[in-house]
């Protein structure tokens, strides 16, 4: 499998590239004043808004400086809807054999999304579920169970 790396401190985490659409360049984003941590704002992603996650704030709830090489991630999140995650050092794809994945052992119940890991070159690489990125309250605050899925 054909796997997006990023880092989160010193950690490195991937993303299977079949749920990304596209990799862009940090640009400035529409903040929203009140909205829940982790929510960095909105993009403007061809003439749709696309919420934007910050990794870092769902991880380890800081916020990264922004470099040359973070970047916002849009994937298809669950029923058609697109988000944007916010990583630093996304430099790289690895491709990396299914099988090579193991559980952690490990239930973590506020961070579902950290899935399971690889030890590449003495590393360990831990697989990012996007379909369990967003906690329920994140996940109603940007799609409102009234809202209307994109393309309806």
């Amino acid at each position: 499998m054909l796997l997006l790396s990023f880092n989160i401190n010193d950690d490195k985490y991937v993303i299977d590239t079949r749920n990304i659409i596209e990799v862009t360049t940090l640009v400035r984003l529409k903040k929203l004043p009140g909205s829940i941590k982790g929510i960095a704002g909105l993009l403007n992603y061809h003439g749709t808004s696309v919420p934007i996650i910050d990794i870092s704030q769902l991880c380890d709830k800081q916020v990264q400086q922004n470099t040359l090489t973070t970047r916002i991630i849009i994937v298809n999140y669950t029923d058609n809807r697109l988000i944007g995650i916010k990583a630093e050092n996304v430099t790289e794809t690895i491709r990396i054999n299914e099988n090579d994945f193991e559980s952690t052992g490990i239930n973590i119940n506020e961070n579902k999304f950290l899935g399971d890991v690889a030890e590449i070159d003495n590393r360990f690489l831990q697989l990012i579920n996007i379909d369990q990125l967003l906690n329920d309250q994140i996940r109603e605050s940007l799609f409102p169970k009234n809202d209307k899925v994109v393309g309806e």
